[in-house]
């Protein structure tokens, strides 16, 4: 019982800070640099908004999903433009920080795959940013690459957002898990 009211406490205290206008801008800036450089994903911060104001939810996965693909296209230009720098610089960050061998697994496969790659890393849990850089290192066109996240990132942010929405509702939550694993399952198809 004692466990419970605390749990119970903390969540009050996320949902009142979550409804703050603080709490929005605080989102969308998240959201940017998370597909630059934060490993967190912006997820759970949109459910807290959501929950704390189920009528915005639409605004709130538009809003994210903006931010988040600027954010994308500030890694593509950091891989496109300072692509000869860019190996010294993750040189200097430790081996699990920069992950070398995913950044040249993903060049690799931008040869092969490109436009699903792009789709998969802004949809899925894949890390983003290492998408967004490597798309800019290997260079995919910054159109295509844009219109393909705000296509994966929409998906991905509506869905969640929508589930949040909707948390009371067994059936809406189903069939937008359904959904998300439909297109997750496809995109793990049509990629290999």
């Amino acid at each position: 019982m004692l466990l419970w009211r605390l749990i119970k406490q903390q969540y009050d205290f996320i949902i009142r800070a979550a409804a703050t206008n603080l709490a929005v801008r605080a989102l969308y800036i998240f959201a940017a640099l998370e597909s630059i450089i934060i490993p967190i994903p912006a997820d759970p911060l949109l459910v807290a908004t959501v929950l704390a104001r189920p009528g915005r939810w639409r605004q709130l996965a538009v809003g994210c999903t903006i931010a988040s693909v600027i954010g994308g296209v500030g890694g593509w230009a950091l891989g496109a433009f300072f692509s000869s720098y860019l190996h010294e610089w993750l040189a200097l960050l430790p081996t699990r920080l920069a992950a070398p061998s995913v950044f040249a697994a993903v060049e690799v496969g931008f040869s092969e795959f490109g436009i699903f790659l792009v789709f998969l890393g802004a949809f899925s849990p894949l890390p983003y940013k290492v998408i967004a850089v490597s798309a800019g290192l290997g260079g995919f066109g910054l159109l295509p690459f844009a219109l393909t996240s705000i296509i994966g990132r929409g998906l991905r942010f509506f869905i969640v957002a929508g589930i949040a929405k909707n948390n009371r509702n067994p059936k809406v939550i189903i069939f937008l898990i359904s959904i998300l694993v439909c297109l997750f399952t496809g995109t793990l198809w049509l990629i290999r």
